[in-house]
């Protein structure tokens, strides 16, 4: 077994761990970004306390957070177990961690070989609804250049080849300064849709949070030198993650965000990753869903779909 960190089988939590092995296991077991020791520092950048914890078939991060004198336990994307005896195991040494935070429950996202039944079998239930998408849309990487670009939409081919006859240009950037330009797309998008955002706070601590750490690159498309769309996307050693962007309702003839999807992706494989995540999608036979529309989008650059167990909750006062 791989030594994460010096843990008491009693006490399996740890504030601080080695980032580098934590984050090594975690992408071998093919865990989510979100339980990466780079998310832990954006949650802490936000003021969170964040506890790592492992067994031997079992790693999580969870997150306390806290609204006044209550608490829950939050672990997106996690526990990532390789058995069910594992998740089990991980959940126990949950409820004890929750226990003494004096938490009310604990929130998780299993990544286990296990099912719905298996889950309530362990006293767990079903959130009221799902913290993070529960299905999303993926792209297997592991493809020459031209079969990624034989799969997207011919309009998408078309947009993103001819891009150059319209003065669109795209460029990556890992200079935490560049949010400032997503968060003008984000307002655009917000003033025009009603849509309510984070805060602009929020983008600007991701942003160098996870920059420093080499763990997010930021998409910026213009026409001439004018900026017209932007993107967030969240890089772990096998996956990249489509997370935030937005386009200007005025370019909206342009098709910025095709253009720049398709960069995204293509540079993704350029990188060495193995998987696109487009991050959410709406069921397949779900026309009236709010994200059908975008959905169609997403697959419009080829994929398919991967399904996660949802979000489920159970009180730390029950038994184990």
């Amino acid at each position: 077994m791989e030594v994460l960190m010096s843990l008491s089988l009693s006490t399996p939590w740890q504030h601080v761990i080695s980032d580098e092995a934590w984050d090594r296991r975690l992408f071998t077991h093919g865990g989510h970004f979100l339980q990466s020791s780079h998310w832990a520092a954006f949650q802490r950048a936000n003021g969170r306390e964040v506890y790592f914890g492992s067994g031997d078939d079992w790693q999580c991060m969870t997150v306390v957070e806290r609204a006044g004198e209550n608490a829950r336990l939050y672990c997106p994307y996690g526990p990532v177990a390789t058995t069910a005896e594992g998740l089990a195991e991980a959940m126990r040494a949950l409820l004890d961690l929750g226990r003494q935070e004096k938490a009310l429950f604990i929130r998780t996202e299993p990544n286990a070989p296990v099912t719905r039944d298996d889950l309530i079998a362990l006293g767990h239930q079903p959130a009221k609804r799902n913290m993070q998408p529960g299905l999303t849309w993926i792209q297997d990487l592991r493809k020459t250049r031209d079969e990624l670009i034989g799969e997207f939409a011919a309009n998408i081919r078309n947009r993103w080849r001819n891009a150059y006859k319209k003065d669109i240009t795209v460029a990556s950037s890992t200079d935490p300064a560049d949010v400032a330009i997503l968060l003008d797309m984000i307002h655009d998008v917000a003033n025009n849709t009603g849509m309510k955002p984070h805060d602009d706070e929020y983008y600007q601590r991701q942003a160098a949070a996870l920059m420093e750490r080499d763990a997010a690159t930021i998409y910026v498309t213009r026409h001439g030198d004018r900026p017209i769309a932007a993107s967030i996307v969240y890089d772990s050693p096998t996956t990249r993650y489509y997370a935030h962007s937005g386009s200007l309702l005025d370019a909206r003839n342009l098709h910025p965000g095709t253009v720049m999807l398709a960069t995204m992706v293509l540079d993704a494989r350029e990188r060495g990753q193995t998987t696109f995540d487009f991050v959410g999608a709406a069921p397949k036979d779900e026309p009236d869903h709010p994200w059908a529309g975008f959905t169609m989008f997403k697959q419009s650059f080829g994929g398919q779909y991967r399904e996660y167990l949802g979000t489920w909750e159970k009180p730390c006062t029950d038994g184990d």
